[in-house]
């Protein structure tokens, strides 16, 4: 076996990553996600809980692709040919009457194409002229057809019985407009599970009040209730609490009535008021503590009695919105009924400015996606990078990757990446 070149505290972050998932699917093997029947439009960010099949084909009707003329013909159209024009069709109001060869209806993109008909030429290759002594068009074709019969089939879009929506998946603006085109209005989803959320530390001041030297004013909660958020989960419950044992203490056995997991910011690494970590070995168990991660070393994960997840968070606010990112949200799928579990999307990129640091660690350093004159992606890393430094977090949609061996990058190196941003469709 190959020894790593630094002494390493802690896991990698894949693997505390694997660790926790299989004991959270130990603890959901014994627990049946409830699920309930909700309206198609409050089902965004849901997950299906049972797999929805097509009950016919869609469009459920031959369609015309083009604005032009549906031709009753049993051959091929040829350049000459003509037809007498006996109606129309549009959009909600199909032609209803049969059609005998050499007939034609007018029709526009989307109408449905009777079935005598097996063309569709478009106008641009039409020339129409009055039957004479009659109040008929008959119509020529003036240009040589090209291969496609300008028809969508029945099932062009969905076949009957197709799944249009499987157990376990999370459910999109575009999934949505699909499940609403076969005609259905509700659907069967997953019910959200509750997060209770510890923030602790005796400095810890509400925003709005004035403060005296030494105090901070607390801002974690709303960083990382709005990033679970915008992961698409929700926070039940926030208790704020200052370093007494004894306070802390219930505080966490509250949060465990009241939540399927439970998340600790601060209190978590070796400091004399660092009380959490044994506070869980009390009512509970700690699995594992420590990340060899920079940020984000100082983490613990556990269970509060059995079977309440615990995840006990550094007090820095990047390394927590790190952690959050790696590690809960992963768990946060799971709990949900995801059934695969998205991650972001992972890329080598080039960094735009030398980049020095300690080795020792791998690090995720914040960055900026951005695009040169040329039209080539790059990383834009900006300087202030501390675990402390919220702003460091402001537009970034980037976590580059750091090998811990590596102490200098040059401008232009090429690294993994982790990108993250939000899905629109």
């Amino acid at each position: 076996m190959t020894q790593e070149p630094f002494l390493r505290e802690g896991l990698k972050v894949e693997e505390a990553r694997k660790e926790v998932l299989k004991e959270i699917k130990n603890v959901l093997d014994n627990f049946t996600i409830p699920f309930e029947s909700i309206p198609l439009e409050d089902s965004l960010e849901k997950i299906s809980s049972t797999d929805i099949f097509v009950k016919q084909n869609i469009p459920g009707f031959r369609a015309s692709i083009m604005d032009g003329y549906a031709v009753s013909h049993s051959a091929r159209p040829q350049k000459g040919q003509y037809w007498k024009v006996v109606g129309d069709s549009s959009a909600g109001k199909p032609y209803t009457k049969n059609l005998s060869e050499g007939e034609a209806i007018a029709i526009s993109t989307g109408s449905l194409v009777p079935d005598e008909c097996s063309w569709v030429i478009p106008l641009e290759q039409i020339k129409t002229e009055m039957i004479k002594d009659s109040s008929f068009e008959k119509i020529h074709l003036i240009d040589d057809l090209t291969n496609s019969t300008w028809i969508r089939p029945v099932n062009d879009q969905l076949s009957e019985g197709d799944i249009v929506l499987a157990k376990g998946q999370k459910i999109t603006p575009s999934i949505i407009g699909l499940l609403a085109s076969c005609g259905i209005s509700y659907i069967s989803v997953f019910k959200s599970f509750k997060i209770g959320l510890l923030i602790s530390g005796d400095e810890l001041i509400k925003p709005g009040i004035d403060k005296s030297t030494g105090l901070i004013w607390e801002s974690n909660s709303f960083l990382i209730k709005n990033i679970i958020k915008n992961l698409g989960y929700d926070i039940n419950e926030i208790l704020i609490q200052a370093d007494d044992k004894f306070k802390l203490k219930n505080s966490l056995i509250e949060l465990a009535k009241n939540n399927q997991i439970v998340i600790s910011i601060g209190g978590i690494s070796v400091g004399r008021k660092d009380y959490i970590k044994n506070i869980i070995n009390e009512i509970g168990e700690i699995k594992f503590w420590k990340l060899f991660l920079k940020p984000g070393r100082p983490f613990a994960f556990g269970f509060i009695g059995q079977d309440i997840p615990f995840f006990g968070l550094p007090g820095n606010p990047v390394s927590a919105v790190v952690i959050c990112l790696q590690i809960l949200w992963p768990v946060f799928q799971v709990f949900s009924g995801v059934k695969n579990i998205e991650t972001p999307l992972r890329f080598k990129i080039r960094i735009n400015s030398d980049l020095k640091r300690r080795k020792g660690r791998p690090e995720l350093i914040r960055s900026k996606l951005k695009v040169d004159q040329q039209g080539e992606l790059y990383a834009d890393i900006p300087p202030a990078q501390s675990s402390s430094q919220i702003s460091s977090l402001i537009d970034s949609d980037l976590l580059i990757e750091i090998p811990p061996d590596k102490d200098l990058l040059k401008k232009g190196t090429y690294l993994w990446a982790q990108l993250f941003r939000k899905t629109i469709l």
